[in-house]
């Protein structure tokens, strides 16, 4: 019972990074419902997708790295534009985990 409880609580936790990152990105304005729907779709998402759990906590970490690095990127960058700065580093993280995602499937050697 406990295990379920736990992985319930993940999911929903993976909802909620994941909303904040997906709302700037999908919606012109977020709200409270919109918020909301996200995060109930992203958290079934989860936990129906379990089993590529280890994916889905890189592509959250890799998302939240790029978050970090954007923000700062963009206070010293782009000091005026802050209307467009919300939308520009979420569309970052959320390709960041893409590309990630991409990397797995494809595979080449350089060297």
């Amino acid at each position: 019972m406990e295990d379920i409880l736990f992985l319930i609580l993940r999911c929903l936790l993976l909802g909620v990074i994941w909303s904040a990152l997906l709302i700037p990105v999908i919606f012109n304005r977020g709200g409270w419902l919109k918020y909301l729907i996200t995060v109930i779709v992203i958290s079934v998402l989860c936990f129906f997708l379990r089993g590529y759990a280890g994916i889905i906590n890189k592509m959250t970490v890799i998302a939240l790295i790029t978050l970090v690095i954007a923000w700062i990127t963009s206070m010293a960058v782009f000091d005026k534009e802050s209307k467009v700065k919300s939308k520009v580093i979420a569309f970052s993280c959320v390709m960041a985990a893409l590309a990630y995602l991409i990397s797995l499937w494809v595979g080449f050697d350089i060297l």
